[in-house]
């Protein structure tokens, strides 16, 4: 990862563009478990849990959010994208 910069984030479903933002780190609930990819991660293109999360670190402020989601894959190259069937974000406890 080169500097603080991060990677950009969309998050996609049929009905809206979700969420687009700079994140440092995002982490999804994938078939083969929780997985975290960081600006520079090699690219690769995983299947999301049938009903899953998103947990990502907003690149500068260090918010986290988290949002849940239902059936899509996530594509990792320069750029992040999640496409969902479903996504709401979930409240802090």
């Amino acid at each position: 990862m080169s500097g603080n910069r991060g990677a950009e984030l969309t998050i996609i479903t049929p009905a809206e563009l979700f969420y687009s933002g700079q994140v440092d780190l995002v982490r999804v609930t994938t078939l083969d478990g929780e997985e975290g990819f960081k600006a520079g991660h090699s690219w690769c293109v995983k299947l999301l849990a049938e009903n899953g999360q998103a947990r990502l670190r907003e690149a500068g402020s260090g918010a986290v959010r988290s949002a849940a989601l239902r059936v899509g894959h996530i594509d990792i190259k320069d750029k992040f994208v999640i496409y969902a069937e479903d996504a709401a974000w979930v409240e802090a406890r």
